[in-house]
Formats: structure tokens, C-alpha cells, sequence
């Protein structure tokens, strides 16, 4: 009989290598645009799930390795994507400068096998605020009457109700005292609706 932790990660998965499969199939549609960068991501992270869970099964290598690399490159790759859709761009250049600043920190005063709480604020905020700006911006231009099939709309639009929901779990989980099951749900949760909204970003693709 499957396990908790197994049946959670199975829901998870699912979505995650969803997105990846439209990305490959979508891929004529956003090869040219500053989206097409997110095959590899979708690829990666499927990788990153992989690793997290083989290796501290299989070998006893602490998750933390695995989750604090995909912290740095998913972080510095949504927001050099944001600083490529944003007219703000100096101020994307802030927070990455902010983000990396963070990393460094932890690198000197933090084991690298305990998960990094600091660049996951850190990167929560940062999007949170790029995600408004670009929202912001959509509503003085022309294309907001045509968000429906405008994939950057629902790309952010996944991020803004994954770390919208993030950041407040991740700062009072050691208040609440979350752990186990009752972290995995809500964080489970939150990543079927951040890649249900990246499969719509590919599904819209086919109304243009």
C-alpha cells in the first residue's frame, strides 16, 4: 500500500510533468518569445523531483542539497524572466542583486544541506511585488482586453497564488510548528495550482 508522502508526491508530480509534456507539444507556438526558456525550466524541475526524492532514499543525501540548487536556478531564472517582461527592469535587477546577496549570505553562515529559509522569503517577496508590477502594467496597455490568450498573464498569475500562499507558510512553520503531512498538503496544493496555471499559459497558445 502506497504511502502518504508517496500519494502526495504522485498528485504532485503529475501536473509538474503535464506542464513539461505541453511545453514539448506547445513549443512552435513560444519558441520565439521570452517565454521559450521554460522548456528547460519544466525539464529541470522534473529533474529536481527526481533527485529530492531518490537520493535521500538511495543514497542518505540530505534534501536540502537538492532543494537549495533549485531555490538558486529557479529563482534566478523567474526573475531574469520577469526582468525580460517587465518595463521596470532596473528594479528586477535590485531584487536579483537582493536574491543573490541572500544566497551568499547562507553559503557562509549556513549548512548547505539545511533548506535556506532566507532566499525563499527572499525570492517569495521579490515576485510577489513583480508579479503586481506586471499586472499594473497589463491594465495601461491594450492587451489586457486579450489576456485570456496572453501566456505571460497566466504565468504569473501562477506565481503570484503559489508564493502568495508560500510566503506566509514558510515564515510561521516554525510558529504553527508544520511538519510532515501537514506541510506537504498546503505545499502540495499550491504547486497543482501553479502549474495548472503554466498548462493554461500552453493551452492558450492554440486560441492565437
Amino acid at each position: 500500500m502506497l504511502s502518504q508522502d508517496i500519494i502526495l508526491r504522485l498528485i504532485m508530480w503529475l501536473p509538474q510533468i503535464a506542464a513539461f509534456v505541453f511545453a514539448i507539444v506547445m513549443w512552435p507556438k513560444y519558441k520565439n518569445t521570452t517565454q521559450r526558456n521554460f522548456i528547460y525550466f519544466l525539464g529541470f524541475v522534473l529533474v529536481i523531483e527526481c533527485f529530492g526524492y531518490l537520493l535521500p532514499v538511495l543514497y542518505g543525501v540530505k534534501s536540502g542539497y537538492v532543494y537549495n540548487v533549485y531555490t538558486i536556478i529557479s529563482g534566478l531564472f523567474l526573475l531574469t524572466w520577469f526582468k525580460s517582461i517587465l518595463q521596470t527592469k532596473k528594479l528586477v535587477i535590485v531584487f536579483i542583486s537582493v536574491f543573490i546577496a541572500s544566497i551568499g549570505y547562507c553559503l557562509f553562515f549556513q549548512a548547505f544541506g539545511v533548506l535556506w529559509k532566507i532566499p525563499l522569503v527572499v525570492l517569495a517577496i521579490t515576485i510577489l511585488i513583480c508579479s503586481t508590477v506586471f499586472f499594473s502594467d497589463l491594465l495601461t496597455k491594450n492587451e489586457v482586453v486579450n489576456f485570456k490568450t496572453d501566456q505571460k498573464f497566466w504565468i504569473v498569475t501562477g506565481c503570484l497564488v503559489f508564493y502568495i500562499s508560500y510566503l506566509p507558510l514558510v515564515l510561521l512553520q516554525k510558529y504553527f510548528g508544520l511538519s510532515g503531512i501537514y506541510y506537504r498538503i498546503p505545499i502540495t496544493i499550491n504547486i497543482i495550482l501553479m502549474f495548472g496555471f503554466i498548462i493554461k499559459s500552453f493551452l492558450c497558445l492554440k486560441k492565437n
